[in-house]
């Protein structure tokens, strides 16, 4: 099999795992570089790599600047330089240079939604819109069903035993491109410890204050780490004065793509005023 072909495979491999993934790409060389033109190579977010791009100081800085790609940003267009006097910045002593184009390959969001009552329906279907992933996980198999969830990729039974709170295992991959909202009726506290012990992207909890705070006085006697309880945003979505099931599950999914773009949630009106001041003069 061709590297090209190992290397795509490999990108392929890693976005169905729902892990994201840095792709470097020679897209210029002069001089004596290492790799041909079109050389790849795929640096997964262990830091472990596919393929290759010449190995020695360039790829170790590749992989480097993969990394912090992979934390913060989507492209890059990066220049390496083989100075054969050894300058600072140098990758190597053979007189050439190339350019390297790292982008990020990111997997389409999965929303986890556990609890399949009024607010995951919206949720689902604006998530669907969204183009993002969408699981449903509920104990009862006549609220959770393609019927209620035309929209769902994936439906999923678990077992909830109330008397002693135990809640079987999710099913689903949790990642860090996996966005937790928990909205059940009554298995909050197994369902927030399963996504607290898995580190996803988000976890919202559809909860009131009081609730909210019992759940974590619980979560501390179970040996929670009370710094971990920061990952959970709750009372769950933006304020926009939503009343309805349609509309907390609408400033859910905001406050998820304020956190996905690194946003302010502020009004663009608020953002813009000194134009507008300007303007209105």
């Amino acid at each position: 099999m061709s590297e090209f072909l190992q290397v795509t495979q490999a990108a392929i491999k890693e976005i169905e795992a729902g892990r994201i993934a840095c792709l470097a790409t020679v897209v210029r060389a002069r001089g004596s570089a290492p790799r041909h033109l079109g050389a790849r190579m795929l640096v997964l977010d262990s830091g472990d790599i596919r393929g290759t791009i010449g190995g020695g100081t360039l790829e170790h800085r590749v992989i480097e600047d993969a990394l912090k790609l992979l934390s913060n940003g989507s492209k890059e267009l990066k220049n390496y330089v083989f100075d054969p006097n050894g300058r600072s910045g140098s990758v190597g002593l053979c007189g050439g240079a190339v350019d390297i184009l790292m982008e990020v390959l990111r997997p389409n969001p999965t929303l986890l939604i556990v609890g399949a009552g009024h607010i995951a329906k919206p949720l689902a279907k604006i998530a669907a819109i969204l183009e993002m992933r969408v699981v449903i996980i509920d104990d009862r198999n006549d609220w959770a069903n393609s019927d209620r969830f035309p929209d769902a990729d994936s439906i999923y039974i678990v077992d909830y035993e109330e008397a002693s709170e135990t809640l079987g295992p999710i099913p689903e991959p949790i990642t860090s491109s996996t966005y937790v909202v928990i909205t059940t009726w009554g298995y909050d506290l197994p369902a927030l410890e399963q996504a607290l012990a898995a580190n996803p992207a988000f976890i919202s909890l559809v909860a009131s204050p009081s609730k909210a705070r019992e759940l974590f006085r619980r979560l501390i006697e179970n040996n929670v780490e009370p710094a971990t309880l920061r990952q959970v945003y709750t009372p769950a979505g933006l304020d926009i004065g939503a009343e309805s099931p349609a509309e907390v599950a609408l400033s859910i999914l905001a406050e998820i793509i304020v956190i996905q773009r690194g946003a302010s949630g502020m009004a663009l009106r608020e953002q813009r005023g000194e134009m507008l001041k300007q303007l209105l003069k």
